[in-house]
């Protein structure tokens, strides 16, 4: 199935990812609380504590890694929405092959077809 897209599918892919895009700002929000929180705590942690601290550190490391995976997800959001733009949307960003329907409507973010993907 190729990837021959109606403007209505389109629009309301375009939809979906800004949809995604509020709910990945609004987390992205709240992990930087959490993050700051964090830092907080680190800064209050006597000297000779070293157990808490690096608890503390450890809890820090996932909720950047939990943050790096919000803005790999924002990005691909703004290029999927770029690519919508410019009418390369379900178009294979390695070949140029059309991407298949079915894999755009359970993933609006992919890019790739199947062929290279793999």
């Amino acid at each position: 199935m190729s990837a021959v897209m109606s403007q209505d599918e389109l629009q309301g892919i375009a939809e979906e990812l800004h949809e995604l895009l509020d709910t990945l700002h609004e987390e992205l929000g709240e992990e930087l609380k959490k993050i700051e929180h964090a830092r907080h705590l680190l800064r209050q942690v006597p000297e000779g504590k070293t157990e808490r601290q690096s608890a503390l550190e450890l809890a820090r490391r996932l909720e950047l890694e939990h943050l790096r995976q919000h803005l790999d997800t924002i990005a691909a959001c703004n290029e999927a929405l770029e690519r919508i733009n410019r009418g390369h949307y379900g178009r294979c960003v390695e070949c140029g092959e059309a991407i298949e329907l079915n894999l755009l409507r359970a993933d609006p973010l992919i890019s790739t077809c199947m062929a290279c993907q793999g």
